[in-house]
């Protein structure tokens, strides 16, 4: 079998590999199951995001603008890619309808994708923050809106790819390459990003004593705020629980490419579909690490939900 064959599924390139005969129920209802509780998990923790984010205060924060794109992202996964990964895991083993399957690893990929260039520009907007702070203070929120438009399109670039490839228009091999840059190009761009952040940080904290009191205008202004390193290293726990939950389900794709098909990589379908169920995860860790590591969040969140407690028990009373 070829490579463009869909022996084996890559990415959020292809979910389920195929293989003769069908699953065992009992392991179907249990791998559904655990999805469906991730994508309510996903719904959930990112409506909560996107709704505490929105707010006016927090609002203004601008990196902010990016992280509701990643919370829109990973509540598309939850909204459509798990349900419709949940559909074929039970399907494919009986029907293998290509469209309908190359229609769902499209909006796989153009929801992972979105996820995967959002930490990109996060890290690009926070390095250009810590670089250039004033440049960066007088950015437009135009700027903002744009760069949030150029994650979208490459995301739907990806996706076009792969429809495109699953029509057989070019050959899986080239898809795989694209893919792979893709991937890992956004980690090292992210990677150097903060390194370069921390050893600036770095750098003025060591600078400051020496330089105060000459410089001490010039200090104030370039001075990051608590809150700001508090969110360079939150973002940082957000990249690395990316990196941790998305590498091993990449890692087991380039396996399976390199091995021609599914059935001569020898991975046991539980493997794939373990690091599978955690690169889905992912998508619903990011509110966790926003609650515990952004108090504002926090304080905004159990603010808005106290207050509509208490509407709803006033509206109930008044009946």
């Amino acid at each position: 079998m070829n490579k463009s064959s869909n022996s084996y599924d890559f990415n959020s390139t292809q979910g389920t590999p195929t293989m003769n005969g069908a699953m065992p129920m009992s392991e179907q209802v249990t791998w559904c199951v655990a999805l469906a509780l991730v994508a309510i998990a996903i719904i959930v923790g990112n409506c909560l995001t996107i709704a505490v984010f929105t707010k006016r205060k927090l609002l203004r924060m601008r990196a902010s603008y990016f992280l509701v794109t990643l919370a829109i992202a990973d509540l598309m996964v939850g909204t459509f890619a798990v349900p419709l990964y949940i559909h074929q895991l039970t399907s494919y083993w009986k029907t293998n309808v290509k469209g309908t399957y190359i229609a769902y690893k499209a909006i796989d990929i153009f929801t992972a994708f979105a996820s995967i260039f959002a930490l990109t520009v996060i890290a690009l907007e926070r390095l250009y923050a810590v670089m250039c702070p004033l440049r960066h203070r007088l950015t437009s929120k135009k700027t903002y809106h744009q760069l949030i438009a150029v994650v979208w399109m490459l995301s739907l670039f990806v996706a076009v790819l792969y429809f495109m490839n699953g029509f057989e228009v070019f050959k899986f091999r080239i898809f795989f390459y694209f893919i792979i840059f893709f991937i890992f190009s956004s980690l090292l761009v992210i990677c150097v990003a903060y390194v370069l952040v921390w050893a600036n940080v770095s750098y003025h904290k060591r600078e400051k004593p020496k330089r105060e009191s000459r410089y001490k205008e010039e200090l104030d202004q370039l001075k990051r705020s608590a809150q700001e390193k508090q969110l360079v290293t939150t973002l940082l726990i957000i990249t690395l629980v990316f990196v941790l939950t998305w590498i091993p389900f990449y890692i087991l794709n380039i396996v399976v490419f390199l091995s021609d098909t599914w059935e001569s990589s020898h991975i046991p379908y539980e493997v794939f579909a373990f690091t599978k169920l955690l690169h889905y995860s992912n998508s619903f860790a990011n509110p966790i690490v926003y609650s515990i590591r952004i108090p504002k969040f926090t304080r905004t969140l159990l603010g808005s939900l106290k207050r509509k407690r208490t509407a709803l028990f006033e509206s109930l009373q008044l009946r």
